[in-house]
């Protein structure tokens, strides 16, 4: 490549080509010998580099877009039939038998305890995990994405018994293995790898809660994501892993009211609104410190398995009265949209849902957050709608309309993402004008006050002074996903 005329040549030419550069450029100092000659250099771009031909790394970056997109969505069909399947399929059968209700989590938590025992390296896995990856600036391979997908696998298994955890942990951390294995397949390296990490986890998220703008968001909010072109890599994964769980399995719209859902009015937005979003922040940091506390109760030196199943006992016993506390709990929040539960049962069920997702992760089982995370809203917005609605017909016309926002503004305030709340519940819901503006407001509220209650999130996020999320609190329970 031959310079222009009064330019040095940039870094990425040779010694032999800059030489003979210097050789062809014509000396103007005799013209004008008082003005000094300007010396500018070339800017290095990837494509001005001999050994990677224009095109290369653009292509290489699409396709283990796509690869990661296609895997994560595989991965979230597969999780599931091992986790959802299963699960409807013994407690559908073990309905009727109320020993047999206190026995699935027992055994089924016992033999993942004595799993986990003995492997204790497949305990780890999920959004820690994948934040500590980034945060490494290299992701794994090998023998530790077999074992991070052991913990997927495990962590279906303890949703497949009842376990109160859910899909959404597992699918980030199984999102992530594939989106590292593809980007190391098409020979990325660094900052692109980490994209593709990041691609896969939006791809995994997408899949799992059937929202891919949530998933991309919550790549932005928590994974360190940038608005940057490295975006589009992560959008485009994200869409082809939610295309292809809602193809194949057709259950797009899982939050959708039965009735068509109305604006709220403009004095509730004014009023009841923000009063739900300030009520949302403690509500979260009593989960938060109720999950932060649980561990204590379980001695360390009792052995794991046993301590996973004496949790798995005390969550089957709950089960027995209350069942809409087992698992990942989605029917549950098809309950409350459908108004099957008075003012009281809404309270009671939060609290037992917050008792029993702490138990589990507490005791030392494995699982994702998320969907308990959804299902306490859920609960809390109903509390909230069907009480306004009891006292003030006018200012909730349709109370149901609650249960969907008490998710958003929990979604805040414990798992910290405001605004990937929002827009995966507008997805799963297809209420994107009913929720947007209320969202926005009491989500907002909430996630400000949440941070002054409690200053990290549930997985141990905390911010800095910026207010960008930063590095996990290790005085978080590992087990959380």
């Amino acid at each position: 490549m031959v310079g222009l005329p009064g330019f040095e040549p940039g870094t990425s030419c040779t010694p032999s080509k800059r030489a003979s550069q210097a050789a062809l450029q014509p000396d103007f100092s005799s013209l004008h010998p008082h003005i000094p000659q300007p010396t500018f250099r070339y800017a290095t771009l990837p494509y001005m580099d001999p050994s990677h031909p224009p095109g290369t790394r653009v292509h290489s970056l699409l396709g283990a877009t796509l690869l990661a997109g296609i895997l994560a969505g595989l991965g979230a069909i597969g999780f599931h039939f091992i986790a959802n399947h299963f699960d409807e399929v013994l407690f559908a059968w073990a309905a009727e038998r109320p020993l047999f209700v206190i026995g699935i989590p027992t055994l089924g938590l016992f033999g993942i305890g004595l799993w986990l025992h003995f492997s204790p390296e497949t305990r780890l896995g999920g959004v820690r995990e994948v934040l500590e990856v980034l945060h490494r600036r290299g992701p794994d391979s090998g023998k530790v994405g077999l074992v991070r997908l052991l913990n997927v696998i495990a962590s279906g298994l303890v949703l497949a018994v009842g376990g109160s955890v859910g899909p959404e942990g597992p699918m980030v951390q199984l999102g992530a293995v594939a989106g590292s294995q593809a980007g190391q397949l098409f020979g990325l390296s660094g900052r692109h790898l980490r994209t593709l990490v990041r691609a896969g986890t939006a791809a995994g998220v997408a899949a799992a809660f059937r929202s891919p703008a949530g998933g991309v968001l919550l790549v932005l909010e928590i994974f360190g994501a940038k608005l940057d072109r490295d975006l589009a890599a992560i959008a485009t994964a994200a869409g082809l892993g939610y295309l292809l769980r809602t193809t194949l399995l057709g259950d797009a719209y899982p939050f959708r009211p039965t009735l068509p859902q109305n604006s709220l009015p403009t004095l509730t937005l004014l009023t009841a609104v923000p009063l739900m979003g300030l009520l949302a922040a403690p509500a979260g940091h009593l989960f938060i410190s109720m999950f932060r506390a649980m561990p204590r109760l379980f001695p360390q030196s009792v052995p794991l398995w046993a301590r996973v199943t004496l949790g798995g006992l005390i969550v089957g016993i709950l089960g027995v009265w209350f069942p809409q506390v087992l698992s990942a709990g989605y029917p549950t929040i098809l309950a409350g949209l459908h108004g099957q539960f008075t003012v009281t049962l809404f309270v009671v069920l939060l609290l037992l849902k917050m008792f029993a997702t702490s138990v589990t992760f507490g005791s030392g089982a494995v699982g994702g957050l998320f969907a308990p995370t959804l299902v306490m809203g859920s609960l809390f917005g109903g509390a909230f709608g069907f009480g306004l609605h009891a006292i003030w017909p006018e200012a909730a016309p349709q109370p149901e309309l609650f249960v969907l926002l008490g998710m958003i503004v929990m979604f805040g305030s414990i798992v910290k993402g405001y605004l990937s709340g929002l827009l995966m519940i507008a997805d799963m819901s297809g209420c994107y004008h009913q929720l947007l503006l209320p969202g926005i407001i009491a989500g907002g509220i909430s996630y400000l006050v949440s941070w002054q209650l409690h200053d990290t999130s549930v997985f141990g996020l905390t911010l800095n002074n910026s207010g960008d999320t930063m590095e996990n609190d290790e005085s978080c329970p590992r087990p959380a996903q």
